[in-house]
């Protein structure tokens, strides 16, 4: 859990809202660096090659313009599966940066409300509480819930021992009573599933 304290004010909110955007949303800086790095590439041996041409010199024996004709040449030698096949890896490569540049990569955290904090907590903590409050409710054994957060759900499935009658709506209360106390931030909606099979302990 991630914690930061500031005087209330404009500045606090906009700092606030900085911190937690950070601590819940992944770093695009290595996207940013590879896609750098292959312009950079690109953009030298372009140069290079233009450099070359205009000079009038070849590099490792081999002419320049020699091997941009031949590459334009190439797709009309090739038969149209393989073009078709390169053309898609390329569009797919390209979509892969852009959609890292564009989508949210959102880490498995949500953010708490305060006046005072930045608080941020992790999903697996918050998984914990929703099978600690489930438990509670239906006086189940430590290893008779387990959690898992979601965006925008949390999800209990409650194992009882064979034979007992677990009140999954009362389990269900429990944990949206939690979660309201909590007050994560996107909210979750709780779900509770009980296991048809139960367990047989001993």
């Amino acid at each position: 859990m991630t914690e930061r304290s500031l005087p209330p004010g404009p500045t606090h909110d906009r700092v606030y809202r900085r911190i937690v955007r950070r601590e819940t949303n992944a770093s695009r800086s290595g996207a940013v660096v590879v896609a750098m790095l292959v312009t950079l590439v690109l953009a030298a041996a372009a140069v290079f090659a233009a450099a070359l041409v205009f000079l009038d010199q070849r590099a490792l024996g081999v002419d320049p313009r020699a091997v941009v004709d031949a590459a334009a040449r190439a797709p009309r030698g090739l038969d149209a599966t393989v073009v078709v096949g390169i053309a898609a890896i390329v569009a797919l490569v390209g979509l892969v940066f852009l959609a890292q540049g564009l989508l949210p990569q959102r880490r498995p955290r949500h953010a708490m409300s305060s006046s005072r904090l930045a608080v941020v907590v992790d999903d697996e903590v918050l998984a914990s509480a929703a099978a600690r409050a489930a438990r509670s409710a239906t006086r189940l054994g430590p290893d008779a819930a387990v959690g898992t957060v979601g965006r925008r759900t949390v999800d209990v499935v409650l194992r009882p021992p064979a034979g007992a009658d677990v009140p999954a709506v009362a389990a269900t209360d429990a944990v949206t009573a939690e979660f309201a106390a909590i007050d994560a931030q996107p909210g979750v909606t709780a779900r509770v599933r009980v296991q048809p099979t139960g367990r047989v302990d001993g």
